[in-house]
């Protein structure tokens, strides 16, 4: 009787197949993950909506009296010929205002999104600049009186934009981030001495990079009177000092940080944005290199006692670099006076 044919041996897997087969299935899962996670943001996080056109009366122009006429001011008669220009899809705007204690806001600036470019920028306002608002000339940071919204309307006002959201931040944040980040990285401009007891504010920090604390960080954000040109100094500190913050506190050493950083915001910061749009700007800014992406400036102008008088073309220039609308922004647009 014949023996049956003997079969071969099954051979195992080697150990690297074995390896790269269960390193595969691993980036299959993760892929969906990401895929799935993607997908979720889209539905939960979707990109927010905004108005695709801003109608914008020239007339307002005609209606300042002088600016020492208590004259109430006309009623404005509805113009045929308002100007209507077309945003520019998938880009944002933000103001934000820094606040202190006492009242009132001590930095202003215009924030600009392009999600699509994943670029952005960053302009100051200054704070003594004139507008003509409610019927009169004045700083611009007095429209605070009015709340809010109402230095939300005298920006748009002023510079023909549309600003979709706003964030009030009270000076103290910055103190309390950066002593929660273990201080930041700083090249401070000047020497920075000031003292102001009503406001219970000492100031005291040498120039040079140094490692700030809290205190001297809000320090940094507050000196107005260290700089020769007052608060145009001042403001392109604060965007430098923003640049460095933002720099520093997002890096994975900081991710176990995140829920003090949310108790932080929410104690300091008051905003109109939602908490999914918060969600989407925060996924598009992902992997943004502020060095190359982001760019600061501020309203050009110069000092004629008391207020900061904007130079008209270099502003209307600054607004058309924006990339806000898909036209070119008339002169017309904007409301600079000049009392």
């Amino acid at each position: 009787m014949s023996k049956a044919p003997k079969r071969a041996a099954k051979t195992r897997p080697s150990f690297l197949w074995r390896l790269m087969k269960g390193l595969y299935i691993m980036l299959f899962v993760l892929s969906l993950i990401v895929v799935a996670g993607y997908a979720a943001l889209n539905i939960f996080a979707p990109a927010p909506t905004v108005g695709s056109q801003v109608t914008i009366d020239p007339n307002r122009h005609v209606s300042a009296p002088p600016a020492d006429s208590d004259a109430p001011e006309a009623s404005p008669t509805p113009n045929p010929d308002a100007l209507v220009l077309n945003r520019r899809e998938g880009v944002y705007t933000c103001l934000l205002l820094g606040v202190a204690d006492i009242g009132g806001t001590d930095t202003i600036m215009l924030g600009v999104f392009d999600t699509g470019s994943k670029t952005a920028s960053l302009i100051s306002i200054p704070r003594d600049t004139v507008v003509y608002f409610n019927g009169r000339y004045q700083k611009i940071n007095a429209t605070y009186a009015g709340g809010t919204e109402a230095v939300v309307q005298a920006v748009h006002d002023l510079l023909g934009v549309p600003v979709d959201y706003y964030v009030s931040v009270n000076l103290k944040a910055f103190s309390s981030i950066v002593d929660q980040i273990g201080g930041v990285y700083f090249d401070v401009p000047v020497r920075m001495d000031y003292k102001d007891p009503y406001q219970d504010l000492v100031i005291d920090i040498q120039p040079g990079y140094q490692l700030l604390n809290g205190k001297k960080a809000e320090g940094v954000m507050r000196c107005r009177s260290c700089y020769a040109n007052a608060d145009i100094g001042r403001s392109a500190t604060q965007r430098a000092f923003l640049v460095a913050l933002a720099k520093q506190t997002i890096t994975p050493s900081n991710a176990a940080k995140v829920t003090s950083l949310i108790n932080t915001f929410s104690q300091y910061v008051r905003s109109d944005m939602p908490l999914n749009d918060m969600v989407f700007f925060g996924t598009q800014a992902i992997g943004m290199d502020l060095d190359t992406s982001l760019n600061t400036s501020s309203l050009a102008g110069e000092w004629i006692s008391p207020y900061w008088q904007l130079d008209d073309e270099a502003v209307l220039e600054l607004v058309n670099s924006l990339g806000i609308y898909k036209e070119e922004v008339p002169a017309k647009a904007l409301h600079i006076v000049h009392p």
